[in-house]
């Protein structure tokens, strides 16, 4: 049973940070606002020579295609300030944006498990165990989160946005496809690495914050519920007990023993 127990009450801890994080990955992913932001923020317009009503309407396809089950190829096109209709991305930003779709659907995936075993396992230490056992569970497991997510930021501050943004490519993609060209590709003219520094920032900050609501809820409970200590009250004192009474003896007199 005590094997049992920390077996649940880990998988919990560990289940806090990967559904807090996927979740807010998965939330910017499907959100147009952030892909507009990208194209408004950063001028994307002018260094595509696309205009921006139409790389708006491109996002909206490129979101539909990131959430659509089985999407088929990516064909988007868009109006250039010529007035001509050409492909938005060449193959080589088709061939990548086929590999982010495939690292958003095993995220995605990820999350869904994360949160699935979350809700499981809190429900079941509710039925097991008194709520205190869960809080704990979720104080450590937010406590957890704060670190992965300081120790995070604080790699990428030291060596540098751009040195992390690298390796994690280098991670997650088992090809080349991801270097694109600023000066020809669109797709990284639309979502260049300052967004991602941008958007990489706000995640860690939804997480933290969620966190720490978190192991401040759970921490407050585990005061608030604390056992209260009886107070210990000095020892009534033992009634005392009357002296036996002995008969009195008369001391020998000398004289009864000289004849």
């Amino acid at each position: 049973m005590g094997l049992f127990r920390s077996l649940i009450i880990g998988l919990l801890i560990l289940a806090i940070p990967v559904a807090l994080i996927t979740t807010n990955i998965r939330f910017a992913a499907s959100e147009h606002r952030v892909y507009d932001y990208s194209v408004r923020q950063y001028d994307a317009a002018s260094a595509s020579g696309v205009p921006q009503a139409e790389l708006l309407r491109a996002n909206q396809e490129l979101e539909n295609y990131f959430k659509a089950g089985d999407p088929g190829p990516l064909r988007i096109e868009v109006q250039n300030n010529s007035g001509q209709l050409v492909p938005l991305f060449n193959a080589r930003e088709t061939a990548h944006l086929a590999d982010v779709r495939d690292l958003f659907r095993a995220l995605f995936t990820a999350q869904t498990i994360a949160v699935a075993v979350l809700l499981t396992v809190a429900v079941l230490m509710l039925v097991l165990w008194p709520v205190r056992a869960l809080a704990a569970a979720a104080l450590y497991g937010s406590l957890l989160t704060l670190g992965v997510v300081g120790l995070t930021g604080l790699v990428a501050a030291t060596g540098g946005f751009d040195a992390a943004w690298s390796r994690f490519h280098f991670l997650a993609f088992s090809n080349d496809l991801w270097q694109l060209n600023p000066a020809s590709d669109h797709l990284i003219q639309m979502f260049p690495e300052a967004f991602w520094r941008d958007i990489s920032v706000l995640i860690g900050a939804f997480t933290l914050l969620q966190a720490l609501i978190i192991s401040g809820v759970a921490a407050a409970y585990l005061i608030l519920s604390r056992p209260k200590e009886a107070a210990i009250s000095p020892p009534e004192p033992r009634p005392s007990l009357p002296r036996p009474q002995f008969p009195r003896i008369a001391p020998p007199d000398p004289r009864r023993y000289v004849h």
